[in-house]
């Protein structure tokens, strides 16, 4: 009894060019040819193809499918890997549908960084863009205290999140001065913030570099002028060991050195 390769393929689930793809491998032997030259694979073709489709089924790789042949030694080697393989990939799916969860329940945008899933409501899409980078540049602990000071909302957060460019001169000094207690809570509950790079990791030149491209591209001259007003005015006042203030100021340096440098 034998078959061609499009029966054989048809027996075991899997296509003619599969097929192919194996014996190029070297997985697969090569059956021997009819007279009309024709191949014709017979019952051991047969079982070693559903010998290479088990083993691709447990997700056994076919680089290492000719390594633990015949070789219970190297077989119980390969399962212990896909296993650990296996946890981190499950691992990986159950965080990612705990949050598609999270999205809906919330109804969060889709783009949404994980920590911020649940009060995305409440956060303007500059917000909710600059920590979906902040996100990439930080780690969970550091995005978690940035959950925080987001969840501190006031009553003027949403006019600063809607202020027009032209705002005039009496409109900026008034609200930075209505955002100056949140800021300083923030400031002085997590001075890391004053020297931010400390924070960051991979890249810390490019990753500043980032951020101060996002906030100019999220925020107009206004928003970012009113929160500069806060900030000017809450930094004399705010209650934080010194080597913190030293190193704010040692980070506006190496800002104003790269900045002269471009």
């Amino acid at each position: 009894m034998g078959w061609s390769t499009s029966e054989l393929a048809r027996l075991t689930g899997t296509t003619v060019n599969t097929i192919r793809h194996y014996h190029k491998l070297g997985l697969l032997t090569e059956p021997e040819r009819m007279s009309n030259g024709y191949k014709q694979y017979g019952a051991s073709h047969l079982l070693r193809l559903h010998q290479l489709r088990r083993m691709r089924e447990l997700g056994i790789p076919l680089a290492d499918i000719g390594s633990v042949d015949d070789d219970h030694e190297q077989q119980q080697l390969a399962l212990k890997q896909l296993e650990r393989d296996l946890g981190e990939q499950i691992a990986v799916l159950e965080k990612a549908r705990t949050e598609v969860t999270q999205l809906l329940e919330h109804g969060a945008p889709i783009d949404t960084a994980s920590s911020f899933i649940d009060i995305a409501a409440r956060m303007s899409h500059a917000d909710r863009s600059l920590m979906n980078v902040y996100s990439s540049l930080y780690d969970e602990s550091a995005m978690v205290e940035m959950r925080s000071i987001m969840s501190d909302t006031t009553p003027y957060d949403q006019e600063v999140d809607e202020l027009p460019e032209d705002a005039d001169e009496a409109t900026r000094a008034r609200l930075a001065e209505q955002i100056a207690p949140s800021m300083k809570r923030s400031l002085e509950s997590k001075p890391w913030l004053l020297a931010p790079t400390a924070r960051m990791k991979g890249d810390v030149k490019m990753g500043q570099a980032a951020i101060i491209g996002m906030i100019g591209e999220l925020y107009n001259e206004a928003q970012i002028d009113v929160i500069q007003r806060a900030f000017i005015s809450v930094f004399p006042t705010l209650d934080i060991p010194e080597a913190d203030r030293e190193r704010f100021n040692a980070h506006i340096q190496q800002l104003i050195r790269e900045e002269d440098e471009n």
